[in-house]
């Protein structure tokens, strides 16, 4: 019979902790949690600002390059057209050289 009061004892026992552990569930389910995402929007829309700062500093030196780039000259006109003359001056002399040796002839 000892043994029996003992088993009734324990599970009198374990019946009185699940009933606290489900009232302490209750009062955990009753409790709305509520999370507050003001700080973390105020901080997105912080990094926001400056990535679009960021984004517009970085468009403008894209167009400063950009417009460099066009402007940018690796020879002066006046050296490219001496030049072209230069060429032009060159293959008729060499022509005319090659006629004048008798390499070149005229069958015309």
């Amino acid at each position: 019979m000892a043994k029996l009061e003992e088993i009734t004892e324990l599970l009198v026992s374990e019946i009185q902790d699940f009933d606290n552990a489900v009232k302490r569930l209750e009062k955990v389910q009753k409790a709305k949690i509520t999370i507050d995402l003001s700080e973390m929007k105020n901080q997105f829309a912080d990094q926001r600002k400056a990535l679009e700062s960021q984004n517009s500093k970085a468009e403008q030196i894209y167009e400063l390059i950009e417009k460099m780039i066009k402007e940018a000259k690796i020879y002066p006109n006046w050296a490219v057209v001496v030049f072209i003359i230069s060429l032009i001056l060159n293959i008729i002399l060499i022509v005319a050289l090659l006629f004048d040796s008798g390499v070149l002839t005229y069958r015309g």
